[in-house]
């Protein structure tokens, strides 16, 4: 059996192993079973994600919401986004 080291944060380190430890595991147990599933999965078991501050994901771009903007800097709704029976988009549309 191979041996692997790495550079783990001190904290990092205590609190993984606690956590595994508490499910019945050693550290080096869950390493070994997440390096086997990435071989499985062909790549990471598991999708990163970026997260905001507040631990909820960051929504990804769509270009849906990229709209043109005015030389004011407003942004420019498309025209079939327009009711007729308001002049809101005509004081924007500028």
């Amino acid at each position: 059996m191979g041996k692997l080291v790495a550079n783990i944060d001190d904290d990092v380190k205590a609190r993984a192993a606690a956590l595994y430890d508490s499910m019945g595991m050693s550290l080096s147990t869950a390493v070994n079973m997440f390096l086997r599933q990435s071989l499985v999965d062909n790549g990471l078991p598991f999708k990163p994600t970026r997260h905001t501050p507040d631990g909820y994901p960051v929504p990804p771009v769509h270009n849906a919401y990229m709209f043109e903007r005015s030389e004011k800097g407003h942004v420019i709704l498309p025209a079939d986004w327009n009711d007729s029976e308001d002049s809101v988009y005509d004081q924007y549309a500028k």
